[in-house]
């Protein structure tokens, strides 16, 4: 197995036989670390994990990569995607016409770490923490900035290219549908002359694309709860699981220190991971077996 620090694509490209590119700056980040330590648990160790960037990084290598490298497979965060791409790119691989790419069913992968079933599994979870309870109250407080934030993805998505206004951060600005509404309404005034622009960030348009992600997320139930709605899989996990892992474990590296953020959240994902295939995640049983088929 081939660690490559810093995410030298070129690099890579010349010596990996079967890679699978991930989104990351580098490759300590979340991805590439959970996935292969999923993909060494389960006999894949002839695969590598390199980390390409961000999505838009991916996709393109993919796109360009094809042809020469067959061997080379690439897996990308849901976002704001719709159901019928996600399902079509795990039904159709290995498929050159779609660049060998796995999309996430879920938002990104931290969401299924905020899974409260997968997630109590873990050797670091505190004694005596509703960590279900914990996940659903973090949801309840981002519900209007996530479905904002999707908002966000799927107007520069169309637009093909990033808005004025990227990503909001503070969820004590979305108390309320309404909140997100005029957080929303701001893109009319950066919106240039061309008609094109202009009927994409037309006002009633963002609004009508904001309410729709509010009501899949919440299926229609406020405060939010399980079984109802698409938050569990839509939100964003990696927010979530940031919040929900300072809060409900406890993890020390080898001299006894206790870990925080990032270093704490691969620990407890990556003890997961390692759990039997089939205590794992659905999505990560078929990635497992797509990439054995693909290897055999």
């Amino acid at each position: 197995m081939r660690w490559q620090q810093g995410g030298d694509a070129t690099r890579v490209l010349q010596n990996a036989r079967h890679t699978l590119f991930v989104e990351g700056k580098d490759n300590q980040e979340i991805d590439a670390v959970v996935i292969q330590e999923l993909l060494n648990a389960n006999g894949l160790t002839a695969i590598d994990v390199q980390t390409m960037g961000s999505c838009d990084n991916v996709r393109s290598a993919a796109q360009a990569l094809i042809a020469a490298h067959p061997s080379y497979y690439f897996l990308i965060d849901r976002d704001d995607q719709d159901q019928a791409s996600v399902d079509s790119s795990w039904i159709k691989f290995p498929d050159p016409s779609a660049y060998n790419m796995l999309i996430w069913r879920k938002r990104e992968l931290e969401n299924y770490f905020i899974d409260p079933a997968y997630l109590s599994q873990s050797q670091f979870l505190k004694p005596n923490v509703d960590v279900k309870q914990r996940i659903l109250d973090e949801c309840n407080r981002r519900l209007f900035l996530d479905s904002a934030n999707l908002t966000l993805y799927a107007l520069s998505r169309e637009l093909r290219k990033p808005l004025a206004i990227r990503h909001f951060a503070n969820p004590d600005l979305f108390q309320n549908e309404d909140d997100g509404l005029l957080q929303l309404g701001q893109l009319s005034q950066f919106a240039n002359k061309t008609s094109e622009v202009a009927a994409i960030l037309n006002g009633a348009r963002i609004n009508g694309i904001y309410l729709d992600f509010v009501q899949e997320l919440s299926g229609g139930v406020f405060p939010l709860q399980y079984g109802s709605g698409t938050w569990l899989e839509r939100m964003s996990g990696k927010e979530v699981f940031h919040a929900i892992a300072s809060q409900c474990f406890l993890v020390k590296d080898a001299s006894g220190t206790v870990l925080t953020g990032k270093a704490q959240n691969k620990q407890i994902a990556k003890q997961l991971a390692r759990l039997p295939l089939a205590q794992q995640p659905v999505d990560f049983q078929e990635l497992v077996a797509l990439l054995k088929t693909r290897l055999n």
